[in-house]
């Protein structure tokens, strides 16, 4: 977390120029918005949702630029696959006002960002449902299924440990 004067001297280029990527990032919606496969746009996109959360990282805003991160590995996943009907560039758009509506909402002063990361949450499983690609990984918090149960050979015996603990996963 950056001190006050860190945040100062840093705070200047994030608010003045994230607002200019963000209207930079709505204009090539726009574009996509009327040709679906416009790879240009799209490109477009993956560059400024990564100067986005470049210029997050740098101003220590880790909300939004782990947003920004999330949204652009969607996106590009996405796109490569040609993957944006029409109600994926809506999800799109939400997600995009989330991110405007989140900078506008960093303390100038302070830089801090208080927020409920379950709104970006659900608007990212909502972009990846309507792009084809499912819901977006929540990391290891997430239970593991095992195919099928393993089971203890007469000549494991001495292994029954090692076998609980790999289930333990």
């Amino acid at each position: 977390m950056l001190n006050g004067n860190e945040w100062q001297h840093l705070h200047g280029d994030f608010l003045c120029d994230t607002p200019v990527l963000l209207n930079r990032a709505d204009e090539c919606l726009s574009h996509l918005e009327l040709i679906s496969d416009d790879k240009d746009a799209v490109e477009c996109l993956l560059v400024t949702l990564q100067q986005i959360a470049g210029k997050a990282d740098a101003a220590g805003v880790s909300g939004v630029a782990g947003f920004a991160r999330r949204l652009r590995y969607l996106l590009y996943f996405a796109g490569a696959a040609g993957r944006l009907p029409p109600k994926s560039l809506l999800s799109l758009r939400q997600c995009l006002a989330l991110l405007s509506w989140q900078v506008e909402l960093v303390d100038p002063l302070t830089g801090l960002l208080l927020l409920d990361e379950a709104e970006q949450q659900e608007l990212l499983e909502q972009f990846g449902c309507c792009c084809g690609i499912g819901q977006f990984e929540r990391g290891p918090s997430a239970p593991m299924e095992w195919p099928a149960p393993l089971t203890v050979g007469s000549a494991e015996a001495g292994s029954v440990d090692r076998v609980d603990h790999s289930n333990a996963l």
